[in-house]
This record gives C-alpha cells, sequence and structure tokens, in this order.
C-alpha cells in the first residue's frame, strides 16, 4: 500500500505541473499571454518628448540662420552706402562760397539749405565751379539720394537701399568754419525681418579758408 500511495504522489505532481504550465501558457480564450511591453501612455509620452525636442532644435537653428541674415544684411546696408559717403565727404569739404552764379545760395556763403517734398535739399558751389544740389528723389517705387551737378542728376545711393527722412543741419557761426550735419534713415530692400534698419548721421566741415 505504501508503495501504491507513492506512485499516486508521484502521478498527482506530474500533472499538476503539467496543468500549471497549460495554464501560464493559454489565456481563458485559449490565446497566448503576451509577453510585457510598452503600453500605450509610455509611448504616447515618447513621441511628445521626442517632438519637442526636433521642434526645439529646429527654432534654434532658424535663430542662428535668421541672426546672421540680420547680421550680413547691416554689413550690406553699411557696404552699400560707402561709395555715397565718400563722394558726398569729398565735395562738400572742397565747397566754395558762392559769387551769384548758382541760385539759392546767398553770395558769400558757402552753403544753403531749403527743402523738398522727401526731406531737406543741400545747395553749395563745388572746386570746379558747378552748382549742386543733394536730395531724395522718387526712382520707380523707391527713394534714393540724387545728385544734380548743373544740368546733369545721377543717384548715388543703391537701388536696393531706401533712403529716408534725410535731413541737413548747416552752422554757420560766424568765425568758424561752416559745418553741415547729416542724418538719415537707410534700410535694404528686402523681407521685413531682414531690412535692417540704420540711423546714420555725420558731421562734415568746409575746408574752405578764402
Amino acid at each position: 500500500m505504501i508503495g501504491g500511495n507513492k506512485h499516486i504522489q508521484i502521478k498527482h505532481r506530474f500533472f499538476s505541473r503539467v496543468f500549471l504550465r497549460a495554464k501560464d501558457r493559454l489565456r481563458p480564450n485559449g490565446l497566448r499571454r503576451v509577453e510585457a511591453g510598452f503600453s500605450l501612455i509610455e509611448v504616447l509620452i515618447s513621441v511628445v518628448l521626442f517632438s519637442m525636442i526636433i521642434l526645439s532644435a529646429t527654432e534654434i537653428f532658424k535663430l542662428v540662420i535668421d541672426g546672421q541674415r540680420s547680421a550680413l544684411a547691416s554689413q550690406n546696408v553699411q557696404e552699400s552706402l560707402k561709395y555715397f559717403f565718400e563722394v558726398m565727404d569729398k565735395e562738400m569739404r572742397m565747397a566754395h562760397k558762392n559769387n551769384g552764379i548758382c541760385s539759392g545760395i546767398e553770395d558769400d556763403q558757402i552753403f544753403a539749405v531749403t527743402a523738398n517734398s522727401y526731406g531737406d535739399v543741400l545747395r553749395f558751389k563745388n572746386r570746379y565751379g558747378e552748382c549742386i544740389e543733394y536730395a531724395l528723389a522718387l526712382d520707380g517705387e523707391n527713394q534714393r539720394f540724387k545728385i544734380t551737378r548743373g544740368v546733369n542728376s545721377a543717384y548715388i545711393s543703391p537701388s536696393k537701399i531706401r533712403v529716408n527722412n534725410l535731413h541737413f543741419i548747416l552752422n554757420n557761426t560766424a568765425g568758424t568754419q561752416p559745418m553741415v550735419t547729416v542724418n538719415f534713415q537707410a534700410w535694404a530692400l528686402d523681407e521685413a525681418q531682414f531690412k535692417s534698419e540704420m540711423k546714420i548721421q555725420t558731421t562734415i566741415t568746409s575746408r574752405y579758408y578764402k
């Protein structure tokens, strides 16, 4: 009997193990148990975090590019106006007193300032005896700096630069050399965020001593 009970116990253990393994492998509906993985919430959180990182990196890259374009636009405006300043500075420093040749300038004076619909107008006589006029004028839809010498005229500010609010401030105090302070606004005709608007001012003193 003892041997028979022992045989029954061994069978019972064997079938118990087989039953537990089968139960472990199969669900109540007959499907195999799916191994543990990422939940839907974890996947969504990962996607959101990844998207935020990509968007931040893209925004930083765009800010760097925009900053570089803005700096280049400012440099281009300055470089484009360099010739304009060189011509104006040289011609104004060598201006001579008027002796009745140029209209709109009093005799024995070097400079005279008037105005038109776009800003101030500066008149003087250069060293070659030509009557000079500096003013703004429309060139199509753009506003540019224009020089008139006698019957000839030409624009000397670049076509891609708009000049606005031109002012000539004349200091003609007795006993001192006449000085003209020039100030205006200029910007590139580009996209609004890259137009690089600048306010420019310079003072030029006449070298005429006679």
